[in-house]
């Protein structure tokens, strides 16, 4: 296929792969076509850039994306193209002119008429900012540029920053702050918008969660909804793990302390294996809450009057801003055999260090979905989380109170409310005391994390719903006729 973007065609080449996932009641083989797209400006060392910098030509490659993706549905499969009857499932802002092409260039000339497009939020927080112009030198930029035939919805997309965040201050007349925002377009054009967890959802609508666009997602809410993630549950199953010392499930555990074992050999912590490990792993950056983690390594590490702290043992792995790199490199090298500072990222090591460790700490100041609390969850290290976003949604809060016969959970981690030293405190001192003084209870605890169920069926079931949902209504954004 070829595209008119910029002034010049542009050719994509499809990649198709048919993965099959088992047979149906019938007897017929039933399973994935996945389809990719080629093109030069994709084969890069960087997904959005390099050495913190974004490429800048990325409204162009996410464009191209855009088009080439609606396009796989009428030339894909080869044999038997999936045609005009299909849902568009766009994920973030890097697709957010998937809704604004769908709408403005095929249903304007009656073109995928039943197909229906549902605009996925995984991070508020990245709004996939644009300046028009890109820069007070060159000209504006206009959606026939990106291949439409001319600006309709332009106001969907458009955003002028404050004065006091524009780069010239007001200095300068040329700097108007006006600036295209895909994560507004996804949202305000799709015909329908998902969060990536049901308590995500309500918090987009806040002021504080919605990056200053809480006014935009409340005017969807009529068509917003939550699904919580799922994970692969045969990637992270302890019963088969290939990257972990031993195997183990959760009706018998005993095979967890030989991973706990092994994770203080590997990392150089002292052998005590009696000693609870907590782990934290995740980006570098201030929503994972890297500096309350400094704030309270000092009374983790300390010790107090009743023996739950002190004895503790800290593992701590990620990438990203320097300045938290280099605590976790201090740390270590303050607390040697008690804290490792593990800069960087393995997915061999991910492994190991949920399987070994017997608590995780997720301290994020928000968190859309989260991912290793549920995989702690399968391999029994309790999680310790600030109650937001997914992190509430897959955690149950830790019962000592709970009667089994009234069928009542003893729940799966600690949440706490706020993300700040306090509240990191109250949740590890609680874990800390119940894993070090209530051993019957830690054992209920972890069988009760290791039997949840975190797969992607119940989470299929979900979004099936909601793409009949959008099936079931006509399109948000109709253009015919167009005005």
């Amino acid at each position: 296929r070829e595209f008119n973007l910029w002034g010049g065609k542009h050719g994509v080449q499809y990649h198709h792969k048919w993965e099959a996932n088992g047979v149906d009641a019938n007897g017929n083989e039933t399973g994935v076509d996945r389809v990719f797209v080629d093109h030069p400006c994709f084969r890069r060392p960087g997904m959005y850039g390099e050495w913190g910098q974004d490429y800048a030509d990325n409204l162009f490659r996410f464009a191209l994306f855009s088009w080439a993706s609606i396009e796989a549905s009428l030339c894909q499969p080869t044999i038997a193209p999936f045609g005009e009857d299909v849902v568009f499932i766009a994920n973030d802002w890097q697709t957010g002119l998937v809704p604004l092409i769908l709408a403005s260039n095929y249903r304007r000339f009656r073109m995928f008429g039943p197909a229906r497009s549902i605009f996925v939020i995984h991070n508020m927080g990245y709004h996939g900012v644009y300046p028009n112009p890109p820069t007070w030198e060159s000209p504006k930029f206009s959606w026939h540029d990106l291949g439409l035939p001319d600006d309709s919805y332009y106001d969907r997309f458009v955003w002028t920053f404050p004065i006091d965040e524009r780069p010239s201050k007001g200095r300068d007349p040329r700097d108007t702050g006006e600036a295209i925002k895909l994560l507004r377009g996804g949202i305000e054009m799709a015909d329908r918008v998902v969060t990536v967890a049901p308590s995500y959802k309500d918090e987009i609508m806040s002021c504080e969660g919605g990056f200053g666009m809480h006014d935009c997602t409340r005017g969807r809410s009529y068509h917003l909804d939550g699904i919580l993630n799922g994970i692969d549950i045969q990637e992270w199953n302890p019963s088969n793990d290939s990257h972990i010392a031993a195997p183990f499930t959760a009706d018998n555990i005993t095979n967890k302390s030989v991973c706990k074992q092994s994770l203080q050999f590997d990392l150089g912590l002292e052998q005590k294996p009696d000693t609870p490990i907590v782990a934290f792993i995740g980006r570098l950056a201030p929503q994972k809450g890297v500096d309350v983690l400094e704030q309270v390594l000092g009374w983790l590490m300390g010790g107090d009057h009743l023996g739950v702290t002190g004895d503790v043992q800290l593992v701590m792995m990620g990438s990203g801003e320097g300045r938290y790199a280099e605590f976790l490199m201090r740390a270590e090298s303050q607390f040697k055999g008690r804290v490792v500072g593990y800069v960087g990222f393995s997915p061999e090591m991910e492994h190991k260090i949920i399987a070994g460790a017997d608590i995780l700490i997720m301290p994020s100041k928000y968190e859309p979905c989260g991912l290793p609390q549920m995989y702690a969850q399968r391999y029994g290290t309790i999680p310790v989380v600030h109650a937001t976003g997914g992190l509430k949604d897959s955690v149950v809060q830790y019962s000592p109170f709970y009667n089994k016969t009234l069928g009542e959970d003893i729940g799966t981690g600690w949440q706490f409310t706020a993300p700040d030293e306090g509240g990191v405190r109250f949740g590890l001192w609680n874990a800390l005391h119940t894993y070090k003084h209530y051993k019957d209870s830690w054992q209920e605890l972890m069988v009760s994390a290791m039997s949840k169920d975190f797969s992607w069926e119940l989470s299929a079931k979900k979004y099936e719903q909601v793409m009949r949902w959008a099936k079931m209504d006509q399109p948000f954004t109709n253009p015919w006729p167009f005005q």
